[in-house]
């Protein structure tokens, strides 16, 4: 024994002695050599030390590779924010960042595939391109050790892939050109012709169609979405600009923002308000570690730390974006409490064609 607590040969040494007063006599040796066996595993290996052991693993691995290679869409300043934290931690690593638009981070990684070359370690991607990466073996099948309270909506049923940020996409409204008492509190609520032509949207709805679709299932979002546009909607570009021109009173309605950003545009005492629909329309952003990895230990560092409570928290700091870890409070996640999110899952992101198909027929025919 040193400084009070007792070893694990001490342990297992009073197990045996114990354990002769806790079979009953006459017992079969089975039973007591089933109970020393039970009882040595959980004195020498508890979970907490095998994390430890794990991750040592891993550092050293890391140590020797000396990189970690990171691709991924999104804000440059948001992912450089979560590298400053993670390097805090493990200083030995350096991190290789390349940004692009996430139709280039698949061309990318599937066409290096094709000729032989390795050169990713964690990625980003967007959902619509998770099973084509998955069907062509590019993605490292996981444990993410971090993310057993996770919702099951926010990872990889297989350990493929996890979300890295939740994307919760809403109507919203000009206060100054839209009362409380007549702003909507619906899906429906929209589709009163006091709306027409006061509503703007993206123009590219095909992703927006897949997740009504998620939540409604195809039949009532067709029949949802010819009701809709009726009422002509303006349309524009890129969900931060018509938050802008929203705000500055261009349209009373838009009928798909970025939650987060109409926070911090509130916080910043902007004429904006939100409508609370059941459900709340969301996308995951999802991460997940290259199969053939050139710096394995360094990915699988990084996953296990991002996917921590730590890692989680540095990146809400970065992006003021929900993230998947329960634990992480913020002003998001008190905005969302009692309201039901439906995620956009993966599998339904084949029918993303379809789902583009169908904008187009009815909104630009």
């Amino acid at each position: 024994m040193s400084g009070g607590k007792l070893s694990p040969k001490f342990l297992t040494a009073s197990v045996l002695v114990s354990i002769t007063y806790l079979v009953r006599p006459g017992a079969p040796p089975v039973v007591a050599a089933s109970l020393v066996s039970s009882l040595q595993v959980a004195a020498v290996a508890p979970s907490q030390e095998s994390e430890r052991q794990r991750e040592a693993r891993l550092v050293e691995g890391a140590k020797k590779e000396g990189k970690l290679i990171f691709w991924t869409g999104g804000t440059a300043k948001d992912w450089q924010y979560v590298f400053s934290k993670f390097r805090q931690k493990y200083m030995f690593l350096t991190t290789d960042y390349w940004r692009a638009t996430d139709a280039d981070l698949y061309q990318k990684i599937t066409t290096e595939a094709r000729a032989g070359q390795y050169n990713v370690d964690v990625s980003g991607a967007d959902v619509e391109y998770l099973q084509q990466l998955k069907n062509a073996g590019l993605m490292k099948k996981y444990n993410w050790p971090n993310t057993a309270g996770w919702s099951p909506q926010y990872k990889d049923r297989e350990g493929y892939w996890i979300a890295h940020h939740v994307l919760c996409l809403v109507p919203a409204y000009n206060t100054n050109l839209v009362s409380a008492a007549e702003a909507p509190k619906s899906w429906d609520d929209l589709l009163d012709p006091k709306w027409n032509k006061a509503i703007s949207m993206d123009k590219d709805g095909g992703d927006w169609v897949l997740m009504l679709w998620s939540a409604w299932g195809k039949e009532k979002t067709v029949n949802y979405l010819k009701q809709l546009a009726r009422n002509n909607l303006v349309f524009g570009e890129g969900a931060g600009a018509r938050t802008q021109m929203l705000a500055a009173g261009a349209v009373k309605i838009d009928v798909r923002l970025n939650l987060h950003q109409i926070l911090e545009y509130q916080k910043k005492n902007a004429p904006l308000d939100w409508v609370r629909t059941d459900p709340i329309l969301s996308r995951p952003g999802p991460l997940f570690i290259a199969q053939h990895a050139p710096h394995p230990n360094a990915a699988a560092l990084f996953g296990d730390w991002f996917s921590s409570l730590e890692g989680q928290q540095a990146y809400y700091e970065a992006s003021g974006k929900l993230v998947p870890d329960p634990k992480v409070k913020s002003h998001l996640s008190e905005a969302l409490k009692g309201l039901k999110i439906s995620v956009l899952p993966a599998e339904l992101t084949v029918r993303g064609n379809e789902a583009g198909a169908i904008w187009r027929d009815i909104f630009w025919k």
